[in-house]
């Protein structure tokens, strides 16, 4: 297995890993070492590969576990939160170095190939995907992250809860968020988004999208307000509806 994410020291496997891995209810120690179960994990999130083709075979040589064996714990641990403490904790200790006066937030669409819970078809990457948002802060480290959603909805679906419960991990592990700058497409383009970030204090740096239907129906568009500054109220009713 050669990945340069899984080359990791002795004393960060010790002291920043171990720890947080539980131990058997039952007292009995595994045959397995835990740090090799945990770089295979970190080599699949960082590859993308398929479970079965986790480990590959060269010259006659075997794992002393199977990929089934990864799994297992993959599973048993993300059940358990153990990696959300991991990462929880990794911002506190970083949280001095963090560059939090600009964040950026965007969503991100992954293929699902089979059936899921939170699954749909998405008509932008032809086919079926799972969409989640991702905060970052300057420097583009990943700090914060929503829920999981269907492939189907757009990035504001449930923007406001899910924002808020990006940044009230952010305050737990002690990172403060106050006068930042909120970088976003026009994707994230919304009266209550706006809102939701002002009220937390924070800049929205949103780019606005183009006239929408809904907004010349309502005469709140800046377009109709500088078009309609002469005396031509027959059109400007015509279009208002």
């Amino acid at each position: 297995m050669n990945c340069k994410y899984t080359n990791l020291a002795k004393n960060e496997l010790e002291n920043c890993i171990l720890c947080f891995i539980p131990k058997n209810k039952r007292g009995f120690s595994s045959s397995f070492k835990m740090v090799d179960i945990f770089r295979c994990i970190v080599h699949k999130l960082k590859t993308g590969c398929q479970w079965s083709f986790l480990f590959v075979y060269i010259e006659g040589l075997k794992p002393p576990f199977s990929w089934q064996t990864v799994y297992y714990y993959y599973r048993k641990w993300s059940e358990k939160g153990v990696f959300r403490e991991m990462f929880e904790t990794y911002l506190e200790i970083k949280k001095d170095t963090l560059d939090t006066e600009k964040l950026n937030l965007d969503g991100t669409h992954s293929l699902v190939k089979k059936s899921a819970q939170s699954a749909a078809y998405q008509h932008r990457k032809r086919g079926r995907t799972s969409n989640i948002l991702i905060m970052t802060e300057g420097k583009g480290s990943p700090i914060s992250n929503g829920g999981i959603i269907s492939g189907n909805h757009n990035d504001l679906f449930e923007i406001v809860p899910q924002y808020a419960k990006m940044i009230n991990g952010l305050k737990n592990c002690g990172i403060c968020v106050e006068n930042s700058v909120k970088n976003a497409d026009k994707g994230f383009d919304s009266k209550k988004f706006r809102r939701a970030i002002h009220r937390r204090k924070m800049f929205a740096n949103i780019s606005k999208t183009s006239v929408t239907e809904k907004e010349i129906k309502e005469g709140k568009s800046d377009f109709l307000t500088k078009k309609f500054t002469t005396n031509d109220s027959s059109m400007k009713e015509l279009l208002l509806g």
